[in-house]
């Protein structure tokens, strides 16, 4: 097995990706993690299950 080297981003050089990629991400110390969620299903389930929280912890 053969370890790849991961690339080291600079703050500017993710922002700049950021602004063109189709989904989110993360930056922690220099690297790029994709960030999970967000579409539009997730959004709608999180959208629907905050109020039933909220109604029952009332």
């Amino acid at each position: 097995m053969q370890l790849q080297e991961q690339r080291q981003y600079s703050p500017t050089e993710y922002l700049e990706l950021e602004v063109i990629c189709e989904y989110r991400n993360e930056y922690i110390n220099g690297q790029i993690i994709p960030m999970i969620g967000g579409t539009p299903n997730h959004n709608q389930i999180a959208g629907n299950f905050y109020p039933a929280l909220n109604f029952a912890l009332k």
